[in-house]
């Protein structure tokens, strides 16, 4: 990772209406749940190489969610991140906390969908 690689991992989370039915769906495709389970409100799943979440809960429309959202683990400390978000004159939403990922950043694409960035806590 270079000073200026925020070492972006890549994990989509996806709003399901029934979370049993859709872990087991992902579980024919080779997934395994690495957190959470059917009587929580998400869980982590592990597929190949490729972490997918599932939330119980519907998309906050009024923050900009949607049904899939792309989230990313950064390497990279999150106000360093932003600092070199803010010198590249991309705005940063939203920095808050969210009570499952921790801190966050919210940035928005040149389309407009909406980027969730959490600090990877090192293995």
């Amino acid at each position: 990772m270079t000073p200026t690689d925020p070492g972006l991992l890549l994990r989509p989370m996806l709003h399901v209406d029934d979370l049993a039915a859709s872990i087991a769906f992902y579980r024919q495709l080779g997934g395994e749940v690495i957190h959470g389970g059917e009587d929580t409100d998400w869980v982590l799943l592990q597929l190949g190489t490729i972490q997918i979440g599932l939330l119980r809960r519907p998309p906050d429309r009024a923050r900009g969610e949607d049904t899939v959202e792309l989230t990313f683990d950064a390497a990279m400390p999150l106000a360093e991140l932003e600092s070199q978000l803010h010198r590249a004159g991309i705005p940063v939403d939203e920095v808050g906390t969210d009570r499952d990922f921790g801190e966050q950043l919210h940035v928005r694409t040149p389309e407009g969908l909406l980027l969730k960035i959490s600090r990877r806590v090192p293995d």
